[in-house]
């Protein structure tokens, strides 16, 4: 009896394990790194590998946030991604919109230049893309070959994006890496490129969300890495209550405390956070996932520390997957597809 007992826990165990890896998904945050559009075939055959062998319904790809020189143009990668239907969606602006705000922003670009931002934003907007994104209002640096960027997040050009998006019926994808009061750059952020004190810059998230709220902002990397400890459940519940155009992607494994799931011992091992499935599951309309994988081309030579991430990107999406094996049911089918379905129009 012991025999067929244990047999059947093991038949058990790898029903929920099938059940776990047929949960299909939508992946909203997926980066593509090349120097110019003619990779775009090249990383379409990658990505259509990886989404059959990991049950992944779309892919809505883009730029990082590039700074300095724009790269890639997205917009062409637009054109030739709509062959394929609804397997592929583009967020524009992480290449061209966020390297032009911080020229701008730093004083490194003329003062005209912020009518070629404007007309940037709404020619992308125009083209059929789902919004902008990635882009960057605080991104810290987490290694020497990792820029750091900081624009307040309500300056003038922050709010031409979100008055665009709102217009355009878009969605605004945001890299924020929250201080809440003035501190210094923690020890375990060794990047030279960081400053050693961070201002704070809360208040003006908050106040760019109040701006236009017809505008559909989704805050990226919800739940993982967390450098200066202050992306928390309790501060994400906080903002749902009171901005009802805000929204989550999750990506939800570091190594830091306080994270959705902890980095390290296999996913037979590894714990969810209570805090961060409670807040899931009491606003489950409001979360989307996106890993933040990165795909490189083969001869691509811009790349920065696009390389050493893409190495780690598996890890996040079977977290991911980990995530949703763990969710009530019905809340895993709105945060793995139905959301992102509804938020990035997707159909």
């Amino acid at each position: 009896m012991r025999g067929k007992a244990w047999t059947g826990v093991l038949g058990g165990l790898m029903l929920l394990v099938g059940a776990a890896n047929a949960q299909e998904w939508v992946d909203v945050h997926f980066h593509w790194t090349m120097d110019d559009a003619g990779s775009t075939q090249e990383l379409v055959e990658k990505s259509l590998a990886i989404m059959q062998s990991e049950n992944i319904r779309t892919l809505v790809v883009s730029s990082q946030p590039r700074p300095g020189q724009a790269g890639a143009d997205f917009l062409e990668v637009q054109k030739q991604l709509a062959q394929h239907g609804k397997r592929f969606a583009v967020l524009a602006g992480g290449n061209s919109l966020n390297p032009l705000m911080h020229q701008i922003h730093e004083g490194k670009a003329p003062a005209e230049a912020v009518e070629k931002f404007r007309a940037l934003a709404q020619r992308s907007a125009a083209s059929g893309v789902k919004g902008f994104g990635e882009i960057a209002l605080h991104h810290l640096s987490l290694n020497d070959q990792h820029a750091y960027e900081a624009i307040p997040a309500d300056d003038a050009l922050v709010r031409v994006l979100v008055d665009v998006v709102a217009e355009q019926d878009l969605v605004l994808d945001v890299h924020f890496d929250p201080v809440l009061a003035k501190m210094a750059r923690p020890a375990s952020l060794t990047s030279p490129n960081n400053p050693a004190e961070f201002e704070p810059n809360f208040e003006a998230f908050e106040r760019m969300l109040a701006h236009n709220r017809k505008a559909r902002i989704v805050w990226a990397h919800a739940g993982g890495v967390d450098m200066l400890g202050n992306y928390t459940p309790q501060l994400v519940q906080s903002l749902l209550e009171r901005h009802p155009n805000l929204f989550f992607s999750l990506r939800p494994m570091g190594r830091e405390p306080g994270v959705m799931l902890q980095a390290g011992g296999g996913p037979m091992k590894r714990r969810l956070n209570p805090e961060w499935v409670n807040v899931v599951e009491k606003y489950p309309d409001r979360f989307v996932l996106g890993s933040d994988s990165f795909l490189v081309a083969d001869a691509a030579q811009r790349v920065g520390a696009a390389r050493i991430f893409s190495a780690n990107s598996h890890r996040q999406r079977q977290a991911i997957r980990e995530v949703l094996s763990a969710l009530r049911s019905d809340v895993a089918r709105k945060v793995g597809y139905e959301n992102a379905e509804r938020l990035y129009k997707l159909n």
